[in-house]
């Protein structure tokens, strides 16, 4: 069993919409398919020794269902001692990655080891790599860590139990036409739908609400009466956006203050994955490490399943 520190990410239309190849496709709209064309060409990821460039290896690269997995190879130099004589020997200790390509989930975990100094630094190669053949279809990518939503609604409610109240709610929220990747309910979507038009004239890529109250009449933030609360919050904790809550008597809280989100996963079950191994779930065949991942999201959203993924709503 290993920890995998979980990030989304998104691809933004840069200041060219162009379009994807020989078709008449936006590239945005084919940001998934790059993306892991990139991945199955052997995308070369970039890290650093002795502050100079250095490539590293990847090795066991497994796809299945739109959803990748190998392992990243750091570079450290290991002391091996003959008697008194040391001799320096290159060692390549490595990590899985894990990368969930699939449609709105676009999700990556990666595994805290010793063979980077942290998933962060993982996350700046993975960046940097990505980023340098996005260009060419006007394309980027952004990833941001996970929060937990629980630990999030947790603070809040720590504080409003201690008697203190909601002052203002500010909400950075996306345009879903500038970006591929957005992991919400079907429900939530149509929210940003009617929400787009405050921020359609300018063409930005994300828009801001405030909410405000006062000392009289404080803002209601339950968000298990308030269901767009609800939504807005599993949105955030899936995606990496913002949402502060500003208090009369105690500092703000916020998303990109709470704590990280991760998660456990076993090596058999990546082992299995790697050698094509289908499980039973609720009677049908399906990778257990795909249907971890699904598990881990609703987690993280702390939200139910039905609400989270019902295309219907």
């Amino acid at each position: 069993m290993s920890t995998f520190s979980v990030y989304s990410y998104e691809i933004q239309e840069g200041n060219r919409s162009l379009l994807y190849k020989e078709t008449k496709e936006k590239a945005i709209d084919m940001a998934n398919v790059i993306i892991g064309n990139l991945l199955h060409d052997g995308l070369t990821i970039i890290g650093k020794k002795n502050r100079q460039d250095q490539p590293l290896k990847s090795l066991k690269l497994t796809e299945h269902e739109g959803v990748f997995t190998w392992i990243l190879c750091n570079v450290k130099d290991i002391a091996k001692y003959e008697g008194h004589d040391k001799i320096m020997l290159e060692s390549h200790p490595g990590g899985y990655v894990i990368m969930d390509n699939r449609p709105d989930i676009c999700q990556i975990a990666i595994e805290q080891n010793s063979a980077f100094d942290s998933t962060d630094k993982v996350v700046k190669y993975l960046k940097r790599a990505f980023n340098f053949h996005l260009a060419d279809y006007g394309l980027k990518i952004i990833i941001k860590q996970k929060c937990h939503a629980h630990k999030f609604k947790e603070l809040i409610r720590e504080r409003i139990a201690k008697g203190d109240s909601v002052k203002k709610i500010v909400w950075d929220f996306p345009n879903p036409d500038k970006i591929k990747g957005l992991d919400a309910t079907q429900q939530m979507k149509n929210r940003l739908e009617g929400l787009k038009i405050l921020i359609q004239a300018t063409n930005a890529l994300k828009g801001k609400l405030t909410l405000s109250g006062s000392k009289k009449h404080p803002l209601s933030s339950d968000d298990e009466k308030i269901e767009d609360l609800a939504q807005i919050i599993a949105l955030c904790a899936q995606n990496g956006y913002n949402l502060s809550y500003y208090f009369y008597n105690s500092p703000m809280v916020c998303f990109k203050s709470s704590v990280g989100a991760s998660c456990e996963i076993s090596y058999t079950v990546l082992f299995d994955f790697e050698q094509g191994q289908f499980s039973m779930c609720e009677d049908k065949q399906c990778f257990e490490l795909i249907a971890r991942l699904d598990q881990v999201r609703i987690e993280i959203a702390d939200y139910e399943h039905e609400k989270v993924f019902d295309d219907a709503d």
